[in-house]
């Protein structure tokens, strides 16, 4: 004898398993969606090529810069030009902070955000940094021998590193952010006689660009 309650569950399975079938169709429509776009905006993007900002250091001048024993001391000014090599995109740019390094050794930085900048395509701005060493700086015995030898020759070759974030719009299509290191190498600076103020040799100096 065949249970009554056999033929009241039979329904309600059904129903279940044809829930179940709707929800899986409609979980791989989405994700099939998803895909697609993703796929149309990466292809878009790659057509466009964007290109990174051009970064050039349009003056640099050290002062009060002394050196006693392994401590090295001094207060940097530097002015940082970026432009915009697309024509058909925008660029939003953050610097996170700028370091002058010589060598091996962290000198300074200005460990603050500075704020967004906007540049139009085939537009260019200009940022100001002051970074003083309020601590010394220790530097190894070989680098200090180098340092103290280019600075009695009046010359020292600084570096400059900037990390910043960069996103790049296209209308109203969906933007890129990239992260990348902006190193501005062997920089010129060249001391006066009390050797205590030097400026750049050449009026600029492009920086590399890379991104991750």
């Amino acid at each position: 004898m065949v249970s009554p309650n056999s033929y009241s569950t039979q329904p309600s399975t059904s129903k279940d398993s044809a829930n179940y079938n709707f929800l899986r169709r409609l979980i791989f429509v989405l994700l099939s969606f998803f895909v697609i776009i993703t796929l149309v905006i990466y292809i878009a993007w790659l057509i466009l090529k964007p290109l990174p900002p051009d970064f050039e250091v349009n003056s640099f001048t050290v002062s009060n810069f002394t050196i006693f024993g392994s401590q090295i001391r001094g207060k940097y000014d530097i002015q940082v030009t970026l432009r915009n090599p697309n024509k058909k995109v925008d660029l939003y740019v953050k610097i996170f902070n700028i370091r002058v390094t010589y060598r091996r050794t962290r000198l300074s930085q200005n460990s603050k955000a500075f704020g967004l900048l906007f540049l139009e395509k085939l537009n260019q701005t200009s940022v100001k940094a002051e970074l003083d060493s309020k601590l010394s700086r220790y530097m190894r015995k070989n680098d200090l021998e180098n340092l103290g030898q280019n600075l009695s020759g009046g010359v020292i070759c600084f570096d400059v590193r900037m990390p910043v974030s960069t996103t790049f719009t296209y209308g109203n299509w969906p933007r890129m952010e990239r992260l990348m290191l902006v190193y501005c190498k062997n920089l010129r600076i060249t001391f006066s006689s009390s050797k205590s103020v030097g400026k750049l040799v050449d009026r600029r100096e492009n920086c590399i660009v890379s991104s991750d």
